[in-house]
């Protein structure tokens, strides 16, 4: 058996998420793991996780350093620089790009850092977009242009807390774009700009009764890329029932919609954290309009580690989109250079990587009409 070539991997962030996908990359032995922070108060350790070698770094000349001879970087937050700025460097030092992102501002400058590179960019990797991504382009392959695809995605406490049924789970910035920027969708086989936390509707999973809305930025790459391909393709947050009507309260009635960073310290503060959560996924799928529609759902629970503690089961699949991504990149290569454009892995590919176990051990339900 040949050997495996061990790959040097860098997560740059100082939170939750930058921790979970470092710690779950240094438990496989084919990859040597570096967490690196702008924080001089570091990432902590969770207990009972694999142990993550840790660095600070105090500009971006010190990161372009540690990146020549890096395979991969992984940008999970926590920068004194935007995005773009790092894919660059991460294109002078000829190593894979991923990142977690929800902005698809960040995700087109990218891609235009990506023209003519050697080595391989992922932005927009986790969980939507990421896995709900090509979960989604996997089902498209299969449908005609007049097929209608409703995503209703949530990430929620596994039990409800407080009037707004919510928590801070990994941050709050991608909740504010989700939640104030104009939603890309396909109406009639058109590309349509949808206003965000509009067209809510009730949606039962399990027994159980949620909402569901209009928000921005988890499938925008994918719906530039179906344009013509299908009748209709839209993404909806998945929340407890009254959470759009307390948030309505806070952008509209209280005038937060104009000043964001009041709202997102507001939040920051005021929400209770979550590591016991659920990621919660259904998938309405229509072959024409006047067909049944069928809906998929699959859950993902929180797991407990080997000390007890919570593991969210948010950050576990978005750590294990993004680690699998970054695993066939620099293992496989993906067969191709520049820009890997979201939705285009399939399933299959990914669930060849070890990494993928979370978000296909918890298998989507069989099909039912609704």
């Amino acid at each position: 058996m040949a050997e495996v070539q061990t790959m040097k991997v860098i997560v740059f962030g100082s939170g939750r998420m930058a921790q979970t996908i470092a710690e779950l990359m240094a438990g496989d032995a084919r990859f040597e793991t570096l967490l690196v922070s702008s924080n001089p108060n570091g990432t902590g350790q969770a207990e009972g996780m694999p142990p993550v070698q840790q660095r600070v770094c105090a500009s971006t000349a010190d990161l372009a350093n540690l990146m020549i001879g890096a395979d991969a970087i992984i940008m999970a937050g926590g920068s004194w620089s935007g995005t773009a700025d790092i894919a660059r460097m991460a294109r002078d030092a000829e190593c894979h790009y991923l990142d977690v992102t929800e902005n698809p501002a960040s995700t087109a400058d990218i891609a235009e850092i990506a023209r003519g590179a050697r080595q391989g960019f992922a932005p927009g990797c986790g969980l939507a977009p990421g896995y709900v991504t090509a979960l989604v382009a996997d089902h498209l392959r299969g449908l005609g242009p007049e097929a209608l695809i409703t995503a209703h995605v949530g990430v929620l406490p596994a039990e409800r807390v407080n009037r707004l049924g919510y928590g801070n789970i990994w941050g709050v910035d991608g909740l504010l774009v989700e939640y104030t920027h104009p939603c890309l969708a396909i109406r009639a086989g058109q590309s349509v700009m949808l206003p965000p936390l509009d067209e809510l509707e009730p949606v039962g999973i399990a027994g159980e009764q949620f909402e569901s809305f209009t928000t921005a930025g988890s499938l925008d790459a994918l719906v530039a890329q179906s344009v013509g391909r299908v009748g209709g393709l839209v993404f909806k947050t998945l929340r407890y029932p009254g959470h759009l009507d307390y948030i309505r309260l806070l952008l509209d009635d209280l005038g937060l919609s104009r000043n964001h960073r009041l709202l997102r310290s507001l939040l920051l503060n005021g929400l209770p954290r979550v590591e016991a959560d659920r990621v919660i996924i259904a998938l309405d799928i229509q072959r024409g309009p006047s067909q049944p529609m069928i809906r998929l759902e699959q859950t993902i629970n929180a797991q407990r580690n080997t000390a007890g503690h919570w593991c969210s089961a948010g950050l576990a699949a978005t750590a294990a989109h993004v680690c699998a991504m970054a695993d066939l990149l620099c293992h496989e290569g993906l067969g191709q250079s520049g820009l890997v454009a979201q939705g285009s892995v399939p399933l299959a590919r990914l669930r060849r990587s070890p990494f993928f176990g979370p978000l296909h051990a918890e298998a989507m339900l069989p099909k039912r009409e609704v």
